[in-house]
């Protein structure tokens, strides 16, 4: 019989937990982590921007984690840990596809946006290869002596004081009383269930699954983009080595290059526009959307699955989202309190902030009603900005079909999230509206307006050039405040170079 007792238990050891695990061992804390798989696994949420990157090196540094430190770059990862697969990250790209036919570049880049995220390599972002970054960071939860315990099914009961779980650990009874618990399950949804939260999607905007897998041998798009004729050395960086996005009819496909050989890509779909058909297996239909896209069908002409991966997959609809995302004594990381959609990578930076917040109000040691006051504002706070990162993913899929409209819009992400790192530098701290601005009443209300002009613009039936200009000259004056990274720029025809900037942040901090 295992019997413990410690301060909190965090069930789930993807990234978020872990993290959480070793940041609250060195506040002081007895944590406890709980996993019901074992690692390495397959997982998703691989591409990382820079606010996650600061996070991960600001965390690293505050609680004397050097370990965490050289993942904020490419360059020092691949300094201190060359045997973790990762994948360069230098920024976005976007290429638009129309069905049933070749991609043409164009001479205005009209049907393209490339946004630099990095100066050079060395400082870029990067993907994670999930199977060994969150095994590494496992192997340092159970190296700082962390209680750890996998293939481990657990029922928990809560008495309003403490938490008890139950379960079995590899074939041992397991039992432990915690003060707290944290919810780092994902999907799996621990608390929820123990608790009979819900988890429908209730007021979020975006309706997308994922057709997905991981993929070795699949082509370089900058290759086929120049076979057509397109000039990839008017590209800011190279196109591949980003967060590649293939815009088509009523969805995206996401391309992220590793650099052990392995591509994750999967097709995200509007539910709405591209209901599962039940008649066709998720390979049948992985092949039916290559097949209609002649230029990203090329990119993966050679492609075959990796043995872990085993298979193309698919989902229903991926929204979910908690009603409640603490308590008295619980709370849910981002990941666990909701899903919406991989576009402009956000989830992995979120997560981050709230693991922040988490362990710095339990590190307080706070009297149980301060706590709970806390907690409430962890909820208030997590819950408005779910509603700010489903506006602009919900608008960006609205105006796929419309890529000039796409990429004025887009910049309402591209500038929240320049502000919100520029605030991580300036502060090593996270300010109130710094994750992607949703704290800022302005920028939320330049937003709904832009999101709102957006839907009558496309209501209005097919768009001119000088509707979609129009559009445009109206994102740049609501974005005017926020614009330090030269967005909304018409000469730059869809390339954005990195720009180091030296801005005093205002209010909106």
């Amino acid at each position: 019989m295992i019997d413990l007792q410690a301060d909190v238990a965090i069930v789930g050891s993807g990234f978020g937990g872990s993290v959480t695990a070793l940041l609250l061992e060195r506040a002081g804390l007895r944590p406890v982590l709980i996993e019901r798989g074992r690692h390495p696994r397959l997982a998703l949420g691989e591409s990382s921007t820079p606010l996650a990157n600061l996070l991960l090196q600001h965390l690293g540094q505050r609680y004397d984690l050097p370990q965490l430190v050289p993942f904020g770059e490419y360059g020092s990862w691949q300094a201190a840990y060359p045997q973790l697969a990762c994948g360069l990250k230098r920024g976005f790209s976007y290429f638009k596809h129309e069905h049933g036919r070749a991609f043409t570049p164009r001479n205005d880049r009209g049907n393209e946006l490339l946004f630099a995220a990095s100066a050079t390599s060395d400082d870029a972002d990067m993907h994670w290869y999930r199977p060994d970054f969150d095994h590494f960071l496992v192997r340092e939860v159970q190296a700082a002596g962390i209680p750890y315990f996998d293939r481990t099914e657990v029922t928990a009961t809560n008495d309003g004081q403490h938490w008890t779980l139950q379960g079995n650990a590899d074939g041992e009874p397991l039992a432990i009383r915690a003060e707290f618990l944290i919810d780092a399950s994902g999907d799996a949804g621990f608390v929820c269930k123990s608790l009979g939260i819900s988890r429908e999607p209730v007021g979020m905007q975006t309706h997308s699954r994922v057709v997905f897998g991981h993929f070795a041998d699949v082509g370089l798009w900058s290759d086929l983009y120049a076979a057509q004729g397109g000039k990839v050395d008017g590209h800011p960086f190279p196109c591949d080595d980003a967060a590649l996005h293939h815009i088509i009819d009523g969805g995206w496909m996401y391309v992220l290059r590793f650099n052990n050989g392995v591509t994750s890509a999967g097709f995200m779909l509007d539910t709405r526009l591209h209901p599962v058909d039940e008649s066709l297996s998720a390979d049948d239909e992985w092949q039916a959307l290559l097949g209609q896209y002649p230029s990203v069908q090329a990119q993966f002409v050679a492609a075959t699955i990796t043995p872990e991966c085993e298979r193309i997959r698919r989902t229903p609809r991926l929204q979910r989202r908690a009603v409640q995302t603490a308590g008295p004594n619980w709370a849910l990381l981002p990941f666990s309190a909701y899903r919406l959609d991989a576009l402009h990578s956000t989830g992995n930076a979120h997560t981050l902030c709230g693991v922040e917040r988490l362990v710095q109000i339990l590190e307080q040691r706070l009297p149980r009603d301060a706590r709970t006051a806390a907690l409430q504002a962890y909820d208030r706070t997590l819950q408005s900005e779910i509603d700010t990162v489903d506006e602009i993913v919900h608008g960006c899929y609205s105006a796929f079909s419309r890529f000039d409209l796409l990429v004025s819009y887009a910049m309402f992400y591209f500038a929240a999230a320049t502000v919100s790192e520029h605030a991580r530098r300036k502060h090593r701290r996270q300010t109130a509206s710094e994750f992607l601005l949703s704290g800022d009443p302005e920028f939320r209300q330049a937003l709904r307006l832009a999101s709102g002009q957006l839907q009558q613009v496309l209501q209005a039936g097919p768009t001119s050039r000088s509707d979609e200009e129009a559009y445009g000259r109206f994102v740049a004056g609501l974005l005017q405040p926020y614009n330090i990274a030269g967005l909304c720029d018409p000469a730059r025809q869809n390339m954005y170079p990195f720009l180091k900037v030296d801005y005093t942040l205002r209010s909106h901090e």
